[in-house]
C-alpha cells in the first residue's frame, strides 16, 4: 500500500513523517481513522491520516488502500477489527517515529441502537485507549466514517 493524497497522488512516507513532525512541534493533532467496504467477496480498507488548520477544518490529509479478496472480512467484527488495526499500526508507527506526536484514532462504530457495530464498542475502545491513544467513535469520528469512507468506494 502507498500512501496518496487527497488528489490521489503517491506520496512518500518520509514525506508524510517530515510533515507531521513539523505539524506536532507547531502542536497540532493528528487524526488516524481507517473504513472498508466489503462487496462479494472482496473488501476494500481505506486508512487515512488527516491534519487540521488553525481553525479546526480538515486542512490535509493522506490515505492508503489495500484489496483483500479473501472472503473472511463479511464478518462484521472481523472487518471492524481489521480497520481498527490498520489505524493503530499507523499510529504506532508515526508515535515511534514521532514519540511527542499528540494522536486521535477514529473509528466507524457506534453506541445507538441502529449501530450494528455496537457490541463491539467497549473492545475496541479498551483496545485503543490501551495503547494509549484518545479513541473517537461515530458520530465523532470523521476521520474514519468520513474521509476513509470515502476512499472505499
Amino acid at each position: 500500500m502507498e500512501w496518496c493524497d487527497a488528489n490521489g497522488n503517491q506520496v512518500k512516507h518520509n514525506s508524510i513523517i517530515s510533515e507531521l513532525r513539523s505539524y506536532t512541534l507547531m502542536g497540532g493533532k493528528i487524526y488516524v481513522g481507517a473504513d472498508s467496504m466489503y462487496r462479494n467477496t472482496s473488501c476494500v480498507f481505506a486508512c487515512t491520516i488527516a491534519l487540521h488548520d488553525a481553525n479546526q477544518q480538515i486542512a490535509k490529509y493522506y490515505f492508503k488502500k489495500e484489496r483483500d479478496n479473501s472472503g473472511k472480512y463479511k464478518d462484521l467484527a472481523t472487518k471492524i477489527n481489521r480497520e481498527v488495526d490498520l489505524a493503530i499500526s499507523t499510529a504506532l508507527d508515526i508515535r515511534g517515529l514521532i514519540p511527542e506526536s499528540n494522536i486521535e484514532i477514529h473509528v466507524d462504530i457506534g453506541k445507538k441502537k441502529k449501530n450494528m457495530t455496537r457490541f463491539l464498542v467497549n473492545q475496541i475502545r479498551g483496545w485503543v485507549t490501551g495503547l494509549g491513544f484518545n479513541c473517537r467513535i461515530k458520530p465523532n469520528s470523521w476521520a474514519s466514517s468520513d474521509i476513509a469512507d470515502w476512499h472505499t468506494k
